[in-house]
């Protein structure tokens, strides 16, 4: 649905003034990119916005179909599963953190130098391998492709906790980057192709919590487990990685058969519930113009994309890449990456430094991570309920910076302050993050968002990679430096959603004002017009 405050209203039959089409509202009719049949396209009428899952609106083959009941279905169905395989894989890579407070660089004689590498090593793996992954993901499928990514995890993470060097756990690291690079694009991916973009952020939320709760479950497992100290002749850091790691082998295995794959194919709804979700997705937003009657069952929607779809695929790789808006959101990631991977992996050690016992300061990260998880189920709820996406992460970005500047004001003889200040940090973070990448894949279609969000969340990660070296050993226990850095990246942010809320309400603005002779101007039929994507002069962006 698109957002009132940006799009014009008018009543039936009121008159638009004709508007000569600008180079930008033109550029519509040069390669586009096609939506995929298990991709929303978003569409305004023009006399007036209406959704399509509205009753009246839908197709008398689906009035019977409660639609909260449906989603609530799915929700059971598609969520509980990846949310655990989240939880497991952040869980995995940021369990360094918690293994580095019980010996891990005493054991393995590492310098300052060795650690920072082998918390970097994980980001350039992952972020490299994120596009591709996203690509092997819509050549296989999600129930093969994200249950083989968590096997894989696994291994790595169990044989961790074996590693007898600084060499060695800098391996395991840049590996682990590389199996676990497949799971949250991928995620992200499969949620836009179940989910209407007004449903999305709510659901990326409900997902992303587990990042937080594997946070608070890092505290609490790594608090245990370091007691099985000397069992076997392995110190207790060691267990926590090969304990975590063979847990993520159990839930990986029967996810195989958990996992859902795509709408058309999921066994647990009707045909008729299939059926309809697809109808949603293709036309979330859209109505018929000119009498266009539109397709009603899945095998209609197929057949007319595929019909449609002789794009190379290639080809929207270079869409991507000479997309400016996709390098605006990557810094808007890069913002809240920043601050969330240096506070996930350095919190125990910031907490620590600050005079806390190793087994206290694991415990006092878990009421952060409790917090920040229910911050984030709130803040989501009410962008999807109002659908906009940049106030909600804009404030999340104010909170960020409130919180860095109490934690380097803080005089060392009040840990207390300093901790508020990364407790309230944090409570922004974890808000912002399902926000932005939702915001990013709610305005692209097809094919291209598969590598948009794959892009994103790669180069994106390049920020993890940046985080790891702000807070410095002789910066303890203060790490003013740190906390300055995620201060800048955070403001860089801010003035990237800026840019990004006054481009895409210019652009939706001039949509807005085009008639249908403007339209008629451009040549195509209005499956053609509907296949353009989010460069259609029917698509709106959602703010």
């Amino acid at each position: 649905m698109v957002d009132s405050s940006l799009s014009r209203s008018t009543t039936v039959g009121e008159v638009q003034q004709p508007l000569e089409l600008t180079e930008t509202t033109s550029s519509v009719t040069k390669d586009h990119a096609v939506a995929q049949s298990d991709e929303p396209i978003v569409v305004v009428e023009k006399e007036k916005a209406t959704h399509v899952a509205a009753l009246d609106d839908r197709p008398k083959a689906f009035s019977s179909i409660d639609l909260g009941k449906l989603l609530h279905k799915i929700d059971l169905r598609f969520l509980p599963i990846l949310s655990v395989l989240y939880l497991l894989s952040f869980l995995c890579r940021g369990t360094i953190g918690n293994a580095k407070t019980f010996g891990l660089s005493k054991n393995l004689h590492l310098t300052d130098q060795e650690y920072a590498l082998a918390l970097t090593v994980f980001f350039f793996s992952y972020a490299v391998f994120d596009v591709p992954a996203n690509m092997i993901l819509k050549k296989l499928r999600p129930s093969i492709w994200l249950p083989s990514v968590m096997v894989a995890t696994s291994i790595v993470m169990t044989l961790t906790g074996i590693v007898q060097s600084g060499r060695g756990l800098i391996a395991a690291r840049f590996f682990l980057g590389l199996v676990e690079a497949g799971l949250f694009p991928g995620v992200t991916y499969c949620i836009s192709c179940w989910y209407c973009r007004n449903e999305a952020q709510f659901r990326n939320a409900l997902f992303f919590c587990a990042a937080s709760m594997a946070g608070a479950f890092a505290g609490l497992l790594a608090y245990g487990l370091h007691y099985m100290d000397g069992i076997g002749g392995l110190e207790g850091w060691r267990w926590i990685m090969i304990i975590e790691g063979l847990l993520t082998f159990v839930a990986a295995v029967p996810s195989y058969f958990l996992v859902q794959d795509y709408p058309h194919t999921a066994k647990f709804l009707t045909a008729e519930e299939r059926a309809f979700v697809e109808y949603r997705l293709r036309h979330d937003g859209e109505k018929a113009h000119s009498g266009t009657e539109l397709p009603e069952t899945s095998e209609e929607i197929d057949a007319e994309n595929d019909a449609a779809d002789t794009k190379p695929k290639l080809s929207y790789l270079k869409d991507i890449l000479l997309d400016y808006r996709i390098y605006l959101h990557i810094v808007i990631f890069w913002g809240i990456a920043c601050p969330l991977y240096s506070i996930s992996l350095f919190l125990p050690t910031i907490i620590l430094n600050l005079g806390y016992t190793s087994a206290k300061a694991n415990l006092l990260t878990v009421p952060i991570y409790i917090a920040a998880c229910i911050l984030a189920l709130i803040v989501a709820y009410f962008s999807d309920k109002f659908q906009k996406r940049a106030i909600f992460v804009l404030g999340s970005c104010g909170i960020m910076i409130a919180g860095f500047i109490i934690a380097a004001a803080a005089p060392v003889s009040m840990p207390g302050l300093a901790y508020a200040g990364v407790f309230i940090a944090a409570s922004g973070v974890y808000p912002g993050f399902p926000g932005m990448v939702a915001w990013c894949s709610n305005n692209l279609v097809g094919y291209k968002r598969v590598l948009g969000v794959g892009m994103q969340v790669g180069v994106g990660s390049f920020g993890g990679a940046m985080a790891m070296n702000f807070y410095r050993p002789q910066d303890a226990p203060q790490y003013v430096l740190g906390h300055c850095i995620n201060i800048m990246f955070v403001a860089l942010a801010m003035i990237a959603i800026g840019v990004l809320y006054w481009d895409y309400s210019r652009e939706n603005r001039i949509r807005d004002r085009l008639t249908d002779k403007d339209i008629a101007k451009m040549g195509k039929t209005e499956k053609e017009l509907r296949a353009l994507g989010e460069k259609s002069p029917y698509f709106r962006y959602l703010m």
